[in-house]
């Protein structure tokens, strides 16, 4: 007997546009929230981590462009 196995296609399935899919024409919109994105994405400032009352050392919400995307 002979049993016949059908493997599926994952890709076929319709997905929403992933942030990987983004067009050259931006809106004004998705641009504006890019450049928001890319200001917050910077370490703390050298002279902030040497005032004598913050316990703050380095940027909690920093983001690396390839592990974790902005999900726009």
């Amino acid at each position: 007997m002979i049993t016949l196995f059908f493997i599926t296609s994952h890709h076929s399935e319709e997905r929403p546009p992933t942030s990987t899919e983004m067009p050259s024409q931006k809106s004004f919109r998705t641009k504006r929230i890019l450049a928001k994105a890319g200001r917050q994405n910077r370490p703390i400032p050298q002279w902030f981590r040497l005032k004598t009352d913050t316990k703050i050392q380095y940027n909690a919400k920093r983001r690396h462009w390839r592990r974790t995307k902005l999900n726009i």
